[in-house]
């Protein structure tokens, strides 16, 4: 039987694990001899754990210390060093190190960014994950000069910003940066470390949405399944990925919505963590129930499958290729591999999710209540929705802003344009030449 591992029964090993809410210290097992990575004891059972770091721990002057080591290779050395520490102390070799020695105890910034991107990474999505690593492991690590993480100040977290500026980032991701960088320090107890002021300032641009003479002429020149694609995603106002992996089971023909859900054959979990239901026009229903029909489809499938029944992640260059075929393409856009959109589908003018720029703002102009458009969102953050307000125009607005008396201004005629529409409405002349003749 495994049993928790010691050296010199003065220097165990655990680990820091998650278990239901909470994050709580085993031991760790050890077996034949050697310690298993990533296994924990946890009420008397061998269970695997490979989220978390790992601690040494052992008693000085009757006080318990413990110290985070990091990850597991990192651990073996550092326990073998302490248990030699504490032999060396007891044979008098060495002198004992002062009282206040609890501040081994104080987690580093290494470990702490170790511990929190192990948690990052089993509970968020891979490119959550990829951003939080390089914010952290990359631009934190280097820009942080002190040890311990619960040294963090004001100061820290100014020159934090002011690196990833002179690293060319702009101030909108340096904001994003900010906001990782932030609530890394509050999982250690750092809090309000800035104030309103000290934040970076960016523009908030209005959402780009597609035009009705861009849709549509989208879906005169996209094929059959290009077309119905193009419709659920700007019907449904679905993330790039929440398409990716519908599956059939997901399209509720009745009730005439569709569902994101949770695949865990897929590895897909959405967004917030929170499962949704968004309402569809029930054209768009009829449509769908064709396709399926027409591919014998079973629940499981994917509505929007690669050639090998696989999630596609090139669903974004359908409507760049539709886009390139109907002649859209603003022939100035270059992406940043040299490709140019006057010589295939790369204009940046045409992307998935701007589909979902144009459901919101759609339905919002529509008479859409935000609260119920942030639930078809799946936001979050009322904010996240919020933000969309800003491309909204009313019908009502408009028919006021015309009633006003600013319109009535604008309307009226000026002198020199009333003079120059009658010259040449008299002799016959083009405006042209008539402003020539006025001046």
């Amino acid at each position: 039987m495994g049993r928790s591992r010691q050296y010199a029964e003065r220097a165990n090993i655990l680990k820091k694990v998650h278990l239901g809410q909470t994050w709580k210290f085993v031991p760790v097992v050890e077996k034949n001899g050697k310690i298993l990575r990533d296994h924990v004891w946890v009420c008397g059972r061998d269970e695997h754990h490979p989220e978390g770091s790992y601690y040494l721990e052992w008693y000085e002057a009757g006080n318990r210390r413990r110290l985070s080591v990091g990850k597991f290779d990192a651990a073996l050395d550092a326990a073998r060093r302490k248990a030699l520490e504490i032999q060396a102390v007891r044979a008098g070799i060495v002198p004992a190190p002062p009282s206040h020695a609890a501040a081994e105890e104080r987690l580093t910034l290494g470990a702490a960014v170790d511990s929190y991107l192990e948690f990052i990474e089993h509970h968020r999505s891979p490119r959550t994950y990829l951003t939080y690593r390089y914010t952290l492991d990359n631009l934190l690590r280097a820009s942080y000069a002190k040890r311990y993480v619960d040294q963090v100040e004001r100061e820290d977290i100014l020159k934090f910003m002011t690196d990833c500026y002179k690293g060319g980032l702009g101030s909108r991701t340096v904001y994003d940066k900010l906001v990782v960088a932030l609530q890394f320090f509050k999982r250690h107890g750092r809090i309000k470390l800035i104030g309103p002021s000290d934040w970076p300032e960016y523009v908030e641009k209005i959402r780009a949405i597609y035009e009705p003479e861009e849709i549509g002429a989208l879906l005169c020149h996209a094929l059959h399944d290009e077309a119905i694609f193009i419709k659920f995603m700007v019907a449904s106002g679905f993330r790039d990925r929440e398409e990716r992996f519908l599956t059939w089971r997901d399209i509720d023909l009745r009730n005439c919505v569709a569902r994101v859900t949770a695949k865990p054959s897929w590895g897909f979990k959405p967004k917030n963590w929170e499962e949704r239901v968004v309402p569809l026009p029930s054209s768009m229903m009829e449509q769908l129930r064709e396709m399926k029909e027409r591919r014998s489809a079973h629940p499981a499938d994917l509505v929007f499958p690669n050639s090998k029944g696989n999630p596609d992640s090139a669903n974004d260059l359908i409507v760049k290729r539709v886009a390139q075929r109907a002649g859209l393409n603003c022939g100035q856009c270059i992406t940043k591999h040299g490709n140019k959109c006057a010589e295939g589908p790369h204009c940046q003018h045409f992307f998935l999710h701007k589909f979902r720029h144009t459901f919101a703002t759609e339905h919002l102009r529509h008479g859409i209540d935000i609260r119920t458009l942030q639930t078809w969102m799946g936001h979050r953050d009322i904010k996240s929705t919020m933000v969309y307000l800003k491309g909204v125009q009313s019908k009502d607005a408009l028919a006021k802003v015309n009633a006003g008396a600013l319109a009535a201004y604008v309307a009226q005629p000026t002198a020199a344009a009333s003079a120059i529409a009658r010259h040449a409405v008299a002799d016959g002349s083009s405006e042209a030449q008539a402003i020539e003749v006025l001046h």
